[in-house]
């Protein structure tokens, strides 16, 4: 059951000293709280107390404890160990008020259930009770009553709601019935007794509006406009003010930063002098936004796919839908590592809770065209001898990288257009600009081959008698060509011979010494032996030596000898 709230009764703050801050805007803040949410009688949370039978206030046994999920007998007072949120007197219950209550707060006191019954709460003749009672109210049965003459003394700042109930005594009304609120003499029964009302001046004014609530709104471009609104009781209309008391009329809106109280009263659409003793307070504030911009256009890192960028902002933290976020420097933040492709929001949240949100549409990191290396030549070299560097060109703000595979496969050296292999094969450069990282889509294949010398094995020297064919031979090794050679000076220097009436076979692994004479012994024979498709220079084989006999003629005679002529 929602309790409809009919009337209020506060008190009146008093000014703090010429030129100070009146104290009643702050319970006119209360004030208008409260009006806006009414008790809920069918929420209890655990701590809530409610009468079960009539008795004295300090009697465990008059009332029921909410523990949180079913009502338990009580085996304390409401404000006797703890603070309560709500306690309730229904049931048509009387509960005679005999403590203070001044160790833990009651927020709400609820008299009446509106079930019909009288619900009382009691305040025996001469007590003077001090309650820590933030709202009281009082139901269409319920009734708060002084037996004779009581003083019941609220807070600073409490607030008593008469939703249609009594505030009486059952004797004569007179002066000496009080309720106090702070120090203040808030009202008597008669009104006399310098109180600011009587009983009678509380139920006859109008209740003050409702309000609908503050508005706290962060600031918008172009700026917006507040406006605050309080909804009256029914017959009635709102007047705003500047201020809780006196002021002047006002239109309640706001659109400029800051914060702004209006204050609703309620005004009798048919009496304009019957309006409300208090007014609701209804705050508005425009909060200030903090900016964001980029400071840093998005750049692409085409090495990991990425982009990042900069923004600076007014004040406040920033944080990206994607990617990392850092602050570089007071107001400088950083986004990376956003993925290529991946458009982001970058929100700027300020200490008052306000942001501003920028969309930042990705750049295009799709990679220039690089084109693949020119090779600068396959290399060929001799076995032993040194290995020559493999050579590329690349275009400018460029580089190559060298791989052993035409795709994957392993990087050999990074960052250089000239490669030296250990060894022969095939390697594969690649392109890289320096700047963007971008790669060509494809690898020049450089080749390096290893030739391997020709070499021969000459046979063993020759003997032969005069007129006689001496042969020599070799056996030799990845060759193709040949040439005999001849040295007759004892291997100082070797000359090349052909094929005619002497020799046959110069140019061949074997060669025929035609008719030997005794002047040719001595002779050195060679080979020089070399492959046409090899890089490697000829080779010569070890000499060989030819040695010519002569034969022996018995006569009776001196010896002769015939010698044949070259």
């Amino acid at each position: 059951m929602i309790v409809a709230m009919n009337f209020l009764i506060i008190m009146r703050i008093f000014t703090l000293g010429s030129g100070g801050i009146s104290l009643f805007i702050m319970k006119a803040l209360l004030v208008g709280l409260l009006l806006l949410n009414s008790f809920v009688m069918t929420a209890q949370s655990a701590g809530d107390f409610r009468s079960i039978s009539s008795g004295n206030w300090n009697n465990p046994a008059t009332w029921e404890v909410f523990n949180g999920v079913s009502w338990i007998s009580a085996t304390s007072y409401p404000g006797q160990n703890a603070d309560a949120n709500q306690v309730l007197i229904g049931n048509g219950n009387t509960v005679t008020l005999n403590v203070d209550i001044t160790s833990y707060m009651l927020n709400n006191l609820v008299i009446g259930d509106n079930s019909g019954a009288d619900d009382i709460l009691l305040l025996p003749d001469n007590g003077d009770f001090e309650v820590n009672i933030q709202t009281l109210a009082v139901e269409s049965d319920g009734i708060l009553e002084w037996v004779k003459n009581a003083n019941i003394r609220f807070p600073e700042g409490a607030i008593i709601y008469n939703n249609g109930g009594t505030i009486s005594t059952s004797k004569s009304c007179n002066a000496s019935q009080v309720i106090f609120i702070g120090n203040d003499k808030f009202s008597t029964c008669n009104g006399k007794g310098g109180s600011d009302y009587s009983f009678d001046d509380i139920e006859s004014a109008l209740p003050p509006p409702t309000s609908d609530g503050d508005i706290t709104e962060c600031e918008e471009n172009p700026i917006q406009t507040l406006t605050a609104s309080a909804t009256p009781p029914s017959g009635a209309y709102v007047d705003w003010y500047n201020a809780s008391e006196g002021g002047a009329s006002v239109s309640p809106t706001l659109n400029t930063l800051g914060t702004i109280t209006y204050y609703a009263e309620s005004v009798d659409s048919s009496d304009p002098n019957r309006k409300s003793i208090f007014r609701t307070p209804v705050t508005l504030t425009l909060e200030d936004s903090p900016t964001i911009a980029i400071s840093t256009a998005p750049s692409c890192n085409f090495l990991t796919n990425t982009y990042e960028l900069e923004v600076s902002v007014s004040n406040g933290t920033v944080t990206s839908t994607d990617g990392t976020v850092t602050n570089i420097s007071g107001n400088t933040w950083q986004i990376s590592n956003v993925p290529d492709g991946t458009d982001i929001i970058t929100t700027v949240t300020a200490a008052n809770g306000c942001f501003t949100s920028l969309a930042v549409t990705a750049p295009n990191c799709t990679c220039p065209v690089v084109n693949a290396p020119v090779s600068g030549g396959n290399q060929i070299y001799c076995a032993g001898d040194p290995i020559p560097s493999l050579n590329v060109t690349v275009g400018a703000g460029e580089t190559a990288d060298w791989f052993d595979a035409a795709s994957g496969g392993i990087l050999l050296q990074n960052g250089s257009t000239s490669y030296s292999p250990s060894g022969p094969g095939q390697y594969y450069a690649e392109a890289r600009n320096t700047v963007t990282g971008c790669r060509s889509n494809s690898r020049t294949s450089v080749t390096l081959t290893e030739d391997l010398p020709a070499t021969a094995t000459i046979g063993p020297n020759q003997t032969e008698w005069v007129g006689n064919d001496a042969i020599f031979s070799i056996s030799a090794l990845n060759a193709n060509t040949y040439q005999w050679q001849l040295s007759t000076d004892g291997g100082v220097n070797f000359t090349d011979i052909a094929d005619g009436t002497l020799y046959q076979g110069s140019q061949t692994t074997t060669l025929t010494v035609k008719n030997v004479q005794i002047n040719m012994s001595g002779y050195l024979y060679r080979a020089v032996v070399s492959n046409t498709m090899s890089s490697c220079p000829a080779n010569n084989t070890m000499p060989a030596l030819l040695m010519v006999n002569v034969r022996t003629v018995i006569t009776n005679r001196n010896p002769t000898y015939r010698v044949n002529p070259d």
